[in-house]
């Protein structure tokens, strides 16, 4: 078996399936099996997958225990030499799986790939990002990004200031999308991947550890695309952040404490608060104010 693809479900029967059918119908030219977990959803019957998709696995767990618990019930299930991890609210438009395992060959230290993650409308989706970083809040809370050109901006920054069109070295990447080799999972703690978040936030934690403990690579390949719909709506890119980052921040701050300590994350919080007060908008206003909140509680969050 050459991979295992591994797909949550949660509520979302008319999606997943979707999900599940390009699967069958794009992936061509390598073996594959594609294990189906449902946390407990209560849309419908979770044996309505296997009278459309007879060919899959389901595991069903008895509660809902999260994207990153989801994921491991799967893995540890998984027969293929690969994992892929990919959101149930994704569609696979042409032989994105084999391009990307294709790529992940040639290389010789990839621990992580992911594709080009597009909305609907065709717009890329910010998946390739750098850990969080003091220097860099700093080198935009001065401006300091204007005195370097565009393409080193692009480079230092990722995530927003990148176009997501070339192949670039992340250090972390989307779940949405997650490519590696279950020999790679097996180097983790308890030969799993990190599951203490119910929600957001382990895909930083799981390429951090990758990458600066494992020393591989976590690799950004946008010469396949795979429709993401997510919360593709009428919100802007930095609503969507501002959303994100209140449903990610406690993960965020258990993480950075554990590996930077409380005091580093104090510091990052402080100029990532004035950055944004310094910001025009309503929402960065909001970001800027949430931070003072979280710094005047000393990291809690209500």
């Amino acid at each position: 078996m050459k991979v295992s693809i591994i797909i949550i479900n949660y509520n979302t029967f008319r999606l997943t399936c979707e999900c599940i059918a390009s699967v069958f119908e794009q992936s061509k030219g390598f073996s594959f099996e594609v294990i189906l977990v449902d946390n407990a959803s209560t849309e419908c019957e979770a044996d309505l997958f296997l009278e459309k998709f007879p060919q899959i696995s389901l595991l069903k767990s008895p509660e809902n225990v999260g994207f990153a618990r989801g994921n491991n019930l799967g893995i540890a299930q998984a027969k293929g030499a690969y994992v892929l991890l990919l959101n149930s609210d994704t569609k696979l438009l042409e032989n994105s799986i084999l391009l990307a395992l294709e790529r992940f060959e040639q290389g010789k230290n990839i621990g992580v790939l992911s594709t080009a993650l597009i909305y609907p409308d065709g717009r890329l989706q910010p998946v390739a990002n750098r850990f969080p970083s003091i220097r860099l809040e700093l080198i935009e809370l001065f401006r300091l990004q204007k005195l370097i050109s565009a393409k080193w901006r692009a480079k230092t920054f990722l995530g927003f200031f990148f176009d997501q069109k070339t192949e670039i070295e992340a250090d972390w990447v989307w779940g949405a999308f997650f490519l590696t080799k279950r020999s790679i999972i097996e180097q983790f703690p308890e030969k799993k991947l990190f599951d203490d978040f119910f929600m957001y936030y382990e895909d930083v934690q799981w390429c951090y550890y990758i990458k600066k403990k494992l020393g591989y690579e976590v690799l950004y390949f946008p010469q396949t695309k795979v429709l993401h719909y997510g919360s593709a709506s009428s919100q802007t890119e930095v609503e969507k952040t501002v959303i994100k980052t209140q449903n990610s921040l406690k993960n965020e701050i258990t993480f950075l404490t554990k590996e930077k300590g409380a005091n580093y994350v104090k510091r990052l919080y402080f100029w990532r608060m004035w950055k944004f007060s310094t910001l025009r908008g309503e929402s960065f206003q909001a970001l800027a104010k949430m931070y003072r909140k979280i710094l005047k509680n000393k990291l809690e969050i209500d």
